[in-house]
């Protein structure tokens, strides 16, 4: 049971850090901090980025093909100069 009921608190956790997401105050820090945390980690950046509706997918997809990305990367799999790069797409 206890099993279950950690799924459900990582789920949880996960959805909120989806729904908050809010591209103005995203700072490096957070990205590197979600990178690491072992319940976060494995989110997919594009899900994330536009989830709330504040940016499109089409437009999302583009720039992160544009910084050798894709879709399916997730947040363990950036590297400085992209977490970088996607601060910028966020703030413009």
């Amino acid at each position: 049971m206890t099993l279950y009921k950690d799924i459900k608190n990582i789920k949880s956790e996960r959805d909120f850090f989806i729904e908050r997401f809010d591209p103005v105050n995203l700072t490096e820090e957070e990205i590197i901090s979600t990178s690491k945390n072992i319940n976060l980690q494995s989110i997919r950046v594009h899900k994330y980025l536009t989830h709330t509706g504040m940016l499109g997918k089409v437009v999302t997809a583009k720039f992160l093909s544009s910084i050798n990305l894709n879709e399916n990367t997730k947040f363990y799999e950036l590297e400085k100069t992209q977490i970088q790069s996607i601060i910028k797409y966020c703030k413009s």
